[in-house]
């Protein structure tokens, strides 16, 4: 494949998802800013706006800054929306930050921006004891050098160790994968047993019991977000299909004759989820994540599908809601008398250290830091999963959060392992048309859902073709 240099806009599947990290560069360079000796390192984020993401970037930033007097660390970029694009005007422009947060599956779109690579190698500042703790390494791969690696991989993400070549990224926390949480007491009082949804027409029929009088039973993200499409192929259609846009789990190759968007399986769930958007009217429509977990915490819906993150933030919200607060795994998905397993995985942002960086000594401190259990712990407080397996296993983790090592639980018991969506330099143009089909079926306009997929399918067997050598 050539490697395309045209700015891409960049969209993801796994939304809502969020995650601390910090990274570094190649070399002993110790030099300091002009400011008295101190070392100035910017980091480019998406997440800072919500809580508890902004919660726990603060505290660790404070606890670091107590033991790294001389290292400043400014928050950039916060928020999601224009985040991707502004990323990309940035590195062609050179003036990108030191640290950038990436989702796994767009770090061969970054990198492949400027000529020999956008970002910088770790491998030879790490140890042979924090490789160990580090799985999931495949994901990232891009002509055959490893991109980025993360902790708790094992746990999270069911994968087996591989091994490193060149590492240019590392989560700091591994918030991994989703749930349904749900109101213990709204549904006692429809008499829904939570323990009885084990399918998706399960589910459905549970959703039915609040759909009277124009009530809902969930919110939907529908429109430019990505959540759009994440939801969606989270619960309904990468179960069934393994792979949105390639088959048999988003491998290679990735090449036009080989897309499987409009596979019969994924037209199936696309039509099963449009149905109980607008046919069973079981999810109200909403512009943004953050209106769905409203309806929830107001009492207005009694599901809400999220991830651990959302522990936090229930707790930051009103911390009374979570004797009321119970989760389930996400349901089995049977399609044509088969049944298949959740497959709803997320994945971490990892931070990204630009080859422009000029204090990577420093910003590998950082790094390392991140993974220790002093910050682990300072992550778990703030409601996410700490990636470091040590610590997410440990006694006082699982004592101290036991809603939150549901989450683990779900993984290992009911989960299949980890579908990843294919690491390649086209991935935001894909998932940019996923997007737009996917805005006219979940949406008031009910499109035809066949007819979207075909044309789907089409477009991005072009965008494979037109890349193709």
């Amino acid at each position: 494949m050539k490697k395309r240099r045209k700015v891409l806009s960049v969209m993801l599947c796994a939304a809502m998802i969020a995650s601390l990290a910090a990274c570094g560069s190649k070399g002993d360079d110790k030099k300091s800013s002009d400011d008295g000796g101190k070392v100035k390192l910017t980091f480019s984020t998406s997440v800072y706006v919500e809580e508890p993401h902004q919660k726990a970037i603060d505290a660790l930033l404070e606890a670091y800054s107590k033991k790294e007097p001389n290292v400043e660390i400014e928050i950039l970029g916060a928020g999601y929306d224009g985040y991707w694009d502004n990323i990309t005007t940035e590195i062609l422009s050179n003036n990108e930050s030191d640290m950038i947060q990436v989702y796994p599956e767009n770090i061969s779109t970054y990198n492949a921006i400027r000529d020999g690579g956008t970002f910088m190698d770790l491998s030879e500042y790490m140890s042979d004891d924090l490789k160990e703790k580090l799985v999931g390494q495949d994901m990232c791969d891009v002509d055959g050098q490893t991109l980025a690696i993360f902790l708790a991989g094992l746990v999270l993400f069911g994968q087996g160790s591989k091994s490193l070549g060149t590492i240019v990224a590392i989560s700091s926390y591994a918030w991994g994968t989703t749930g349904i949480f749900y109101r213990k007491s709204m549904l006692k009082d429809a008499g829904v047993n939570s323990e009885d949804i084990k399918t998706q027409e399960d589910f459905r029929k549970a959703c039915k019991k609040f759909t009277d009088d124009g009530k809902y039973a969930m919110g939907v993200v529908s429109g430019t977000h990505a959540f759009t499409v994440s939801e969606w192929n989270r619960l309904i259609a990468r179960p069934v299909s393994n792979g949105l846009y390639f088959p048999n789990g988003e491998s290679e190759p990735y090449t036009a004759d080989n897309v499987n968007i409009n596979a019969p399986e994924n037209v199936w769930a696309a039509q099963w989820w449009q149905d109980f958007i607008l046919k069973d009217k079981a999810a109200k429509l909403v512009t943004d994540k953050k209106d769905s977990r409203e309806m929830f915490w107001n009492g207005d819906v009694p599901f809400n599908m999220d991830g651990p993150w959302f522990v936090g933030m229930c707790k930051e919200r009103d911390e009374s809601l979570m004797d009321d607060i119970g989760i389930i795994p996400q349901f089995d998905v049977v399609y044509d008398g088969t049944t298949y397993k959740p497959n709803p995985t997320n994945y971490p942002l990892v931070t990204m250290i630009s080859k422009n960086c000029k204090h990577p000594k420093e910003a590998y401190a950082f790094l390392e830091w991140m993974t220790t259990d002093e910050a682990q712990k300072i992550i778990a407080d703030c409601g996410m999963i700490p990636s470091n397996t040590d610590y997410s296993t440990s006694d006082e983790y699982i004592q101290n959060h036991e809603l939150e090592h549901k989450i683990v639980e779900f993984m290992q018991n009911n989960y299949t392992d980890l579908v990843a969506d294919p690491n390649i330099s086209q991935l935001g143009e894909i998932s940019q048309i996923m997007l737009d089909a996917a805005q006219k079926m979940f949406s008031e306009q009910a499109a035809d859902v066949q007819k979207e997929m075909d044309s789907a399918q089409k477009q991005v067997e072009e965008v494979m073709s037109r890349d193709a050598e």
